[in-house]
This record gives C-alpha cells, structure tokens and sequence, in this order.
C-alpha cells in the first residue's frame, strides 16, 4: 500500500529528502515558545527549468515543502481531531481492497453542518428573548460559538515547510558546537494561508525571496497560544548579517542533512497527516450527525418533530402542569419526572376535653372541630399534578 503522504501530500517542490525525526529524538514539528525569539533559515534545492521567455535553461531555487487541506473538528467528549481532505485520493491495499474512493464523507457533510448551524441560529433568535441591540449583542457572541462546533467545517490550507532553527543560548546568541559551527534543529513548520502571504509579503518588500533567507520570529510573553502566534513579529534578516553567510560551512552541513530524510514519518509529528480510510471518514461523520438524520428523517412522516441535540432546558418559576418542556414544548424527556398524586389525607379530629374545671384555671373550654383538609384542592382546575422538569 502506497503511503497517505505520497498519495495526500501536494507536491510543491521536487525535494523528496525530509526529515524524519530531528536528532535525540525531538519531534520535529516546530513551536511557537512564549517570550520567544528564534532566528529561522529556509533551505532550498536547486533544479533547472525552461525559461518561457528566452526557452534557455536556467537555474531555479524551490523551497522544501508539501501543502493538503485539513478537515478539523471537535468529537462529543471535546477533543480535538483533523485529517488531510480525502477529495480525489484514490488508493488501494495489495490484495486490491479499495482504501479510499476518492470521495471525502467531510467535504459530503458541510451543507449538513452548515444547515444545523443555521437552525440552532434561528432557535436562539426565538428562544432568547432579546430584541434589538441586546439580541445583536448576544449573537455576536453567541455564533462564534456555534460556528466553531460546527460537526463538518471545509479543509483549510495549510503548507508543511521544512525550517533550519538556530540554536540559541539564554543570552539570545547562536550557539556554537565543538565543530565551531552554529548548532540548529531541522523543524516542519505548519503555517496557514493567510501567514504563508503576511510572510511572502514582508520577504518580497525587502527585496528578497524565501528560499535561501532567513528571519527573526519574535514572540510575545503571553499564554494564550492564538495570541502567541497572531502577535509574534517576523524579521528579515539582512545577507551579509545571515548565519549561513558568515558560517558557508554550515550551509553546506545544513543541504546534507535536508538530502538524507524523507517526507514519510511527518505524520509523527502531524497526525492529520495519519489519514483516514473512507469507511473510517464516513463512520465518523455518520455518528457525528446521527441525530439531525434521525431528525430529517422523522420530518418526512411528522412535520411537527423536533430536532433535540442542542436544546438546553432552563428552570422556570412556575411549575409546568401540562408536562411540556419549558423550552421546546415537548414532554419530559430523559429526567422529566411527573410527581404523583397527594393522597387525601383527614387531619385527625382532635377530642373534646369537656367542659372539666381545673384548679386554678377555671373552665376548660371546648376546642372547636377542624375540618378535613385536601391538600390536592390547591391544584383545583388546573388539570394533572404539577411535574417538575429536570
């Protein structure tokens, strides 16, 4: 069976040498760090081409990467979990057993994730009692919300690039090795579309381009990773400044590394690179949507169902003695409880003592006769016994 990267994995170079796991065991998946500073150098390899214009052969620079979609999403305890997008990978085991069909069942469930997303709108427009500004406030916070547990979201882009990161010491200085070389890490560094451009952007305004540069990625000292990353500043660094300039000897260690290793084992680091077999994708997607089919399905026959997952029951002050939800008028489900009838219960007649004369008291008068309660008569006319919903 040919491996998921090799069928997944979008070639945008020609490098097939990539690291498979950096030196000591390190993962080799790259890392924002809090308060951080770390100075990065692209590598490159070199191959010809045809020149359109002239039809000469010339030498082109291509930097050391692979791009796929990726499908993220939440399970039901709230972990997370993506995958490469299965669209158009077509594979199969040795004894011919189809792997994937080249159908992707999460790019199949987008319009359905979509669709409850906008019914879980309309139902919190309807239910939250808020108008004007207060509802428009509310919903601004409130859909993020739902747009984020969102069951099936469209595979965003991301590129996989192979980094060299320096090491530095405590003082921010490159540190050296017994080699009198600067000592570094090969890296992957996941980097979305947005960040590939605000990087290209600031690489082509300072007259270069990324292949064969290097930049200083500062990070600011804060905790929330989101943050860490949408803060940190990038840095070109000037040619004559660059470590592979003034160590050419490093550069020349660094290309014999990058040509040793292969893209094969990034999943180590990247599970979504793991893949998923197409059975696998649509039994995940079939229990992530089991009940808005139960739903649709239902609606066929029974107009008037109600699609129940997200409903949240909320207590109310006066006790429902109809038995329907509070929230979608529907009857107890799942811990609604109907609390049994009370039993007439007679207050025992208390006797009567007499019209006896105690010393020093004088005449003990009779106790007037109460009359039988019926604690139920509380509920007179208005129909079943309350029942409490949980």
């Amino acid at each position: 069976m040919a491996s998921f990267v090799k069928k997944a994995g979008k070639q945008i170079s020609d490098v097939r040498a990539f690291l498979r796991e950096a030196a000591g065991g390190n993962s080799i998946k790259y890392a924002a760090e809090k308060g951080a500073r770390h100075i990065l150098y692209f590598p490159y390899t070199t191959q010809q081409e045809i020149d359109q214009a002239s039809g000469a052969e010339v030498m082109t620079k291509t930097i050391c990467a692979i791009s796929g979609g990726v499908h993220e999403w939440n399970t039901s305890d709230g972990k997370f979990k993506s995958t490469i997008c299965l669209n158009g990978i077509v594979d199969t085991a040795e004894d011919g057993t189809v792997i994937n069909d080249g159908s992707c069942p999460f790019c199949d469930r987008v319009t359905d994730a979509w669709n409850i997303y906008n019914w879980r709108k309309e139902h919190e427009e309807a239910t939250c009692n808020l108008t004007g500004d207060q509802l428009k406030n509310h919903l601004e916070k409130t859909l993020p919300i739902f747009r984020n547990e969102m069951k099936a979201k469209a595979a965003k882009m991301y590129m996989y690039i192979l980094v060299v990161k320096f090491k530095l010491n405590d003082a921010g200085i490159p540190s050296i090795g017994a080699d009198n070389l600067p000592e570094y890490e090969l890296k992957v560094m996941k980097l979305s579309s947005s960040r590939v451009e605000k990087i290209q952007q600031q690489i082509v305004n300072s007259g270069d381009e990324l292949a064969g540069s290097e930049l200083i990625f500062e990070y600011p000292n804060v905790d929330d990773r989101r943050l860490l990353v949408s803060q940190s500043t990038t840095t070109p660094v000037f040619p004559k400044n660059r470590l592979t300039e003034k160590y050419p000897d490093v550069l020349n260690k660094i290309n014999a590394d990058v040509a040793k290793f292969e893209w094969d084992g990034i999943e180590k680091a990247f599970p979504e690179w793991a893949g998923m077999t197409s059975l696998q994708a649509k039994t995940t997607m079939d229990s992530m949507f089991e009940e808005w089919d139960n739903y649709q399905k239902e609606l066929t026959t029974n107009p008037t169902a109600k699609y129940l997952e997200y409903l949240v029951k909320t207590p109310t002050a006066k006790p429902n003695l109809n038995g329907a939800d509070a929230v979608s008028g529907a009857l107890p489900v799942n811990g609604g409880v109907a609390l049994p009838n009370v039993p007439n219960i007679a207050v025992p007649q208390v006797p009567n003592v007499g019209e006896g004369v105690i010393p020093g008291v004088g005449a003990v008068p009779q106790v007037p006769q109460v009359p039988n309660l019926d604690p139920n008569a509380v509920f007179a006319g208005a129909g079943a016994s309350p029942t409490i919903n949980i």
